[in-house]
């Protein structure tokens, strides 16, 4: 990593969360939650910027055209978009004592949900994914830059947890940055293998789905059994996948580039 990459991922980093910061406080003065639902752009937008501004015409093309566009196994492609929800379903299911017939959504409205939680996934996958996951990459091993992505991710949620928006509802935000980790290190493996921003997109829309549509959310269950289920069945799937992948995904960062296999 050169200096202006890492200056890069420090600036991308401080000026994504001082945008977060700034839409929250003007959401908080003008009394409207509805104001921040903004913050979700600034990840891409961000990333749109910095690559226009370093990179010009070609760079924009790798990062939104050659990262998304590109031939990636169906395995991948389910993987990524009903992982999160296969998980969280079977932490609802236990929470049920696996009583089938208990089993329901909380919703099944399509209407706007699925479009926002399309739009926050295309607003935030590019720069976190796109932009800052591949620099990160080119210093540390996957498990590292992970690590450092998810409490970015995380921090940047904080200005909205303070004003009761964007983030779950009665829940401690150290809980939500662990499930943030945890999330960014499920992203990232699949990422590491298919070097698609859209396998972090389906992700991302997964997760969210689950959570709007599953009784998985305190607000929704009035306890936090289910979530700490789902925390728990995570942490399985992350800690398995990253010892058996451990040669590929906790290597020396210039090989990681070298072999996906």
């Amino acid at each position: 990593m050169g200096i202006i990459e890492k200056r890069e991922i420090i600036l991308f980093s401080i000026i994504v969360m001082g945008l977060s910061s700034l839409i929250c406080f003007i959401s908080y003065k003008f009394d409207n939650s509805n104001l921040a639902i903004f913050t979700v752009f600034t990840p891409s937008l961000l990333a749109l910027l910095f690559t226009a501004f370093t990179k010009g015409r070609k760079g924009i093309h790798d990062l939104f055209i050659k990262q998304t566009i590109k031939r990636t196994s169906i395995k991948w492609l389910l993987l990524s978009l009903l992982g999160i929800p296969l998980i969280a379903s079977f932490a609802v299911l236990t929470n049920l004592n696996f009583d089938v017939s208990a089993f329901s959504l909380r919703t099944t409205q399509l209407v706007p949900q699925v479009i926002i939680i399309i739009l926050i996934a295309l607003g935030e996958e590019y720069g976190w994914r796109g932009f800052l996951l591949p620099k990160l990459m080119n210093k540390f091993n996957l498990l590292y830059s992970s690590i450092i992505l998810g409490l970015i991710w995380a921090c940047w949620h904080f200005p909205a947890y303070l004003i009761g928006s964007g983030v779950p509802l009665q829940m401690n935000f150290m809980v939500f940055l662990l499930w943030v980790l945890l999330a960014t290190l499920f992203i990232s493996w699949i990422y590491y293998y298919t070097r698609s921003v859209l396998t972090s997109i389906l992700v991302h829309i997964g997760a969210n789905a689950a959570f709007n549509y599953l009784f998985i959310l305190p607000e929704f269950t009035g306890s936090m059994n289910t979530f700490w289920l789902l925390i728990l069945y995570m942490s399985v799937v992350v800690l398995a996948v990253y010892y058996v992948k451990r040669k590929n995904l906790i290597k020396d960062k210039n090989i990681i580039s070298k072999n996906r296999a």
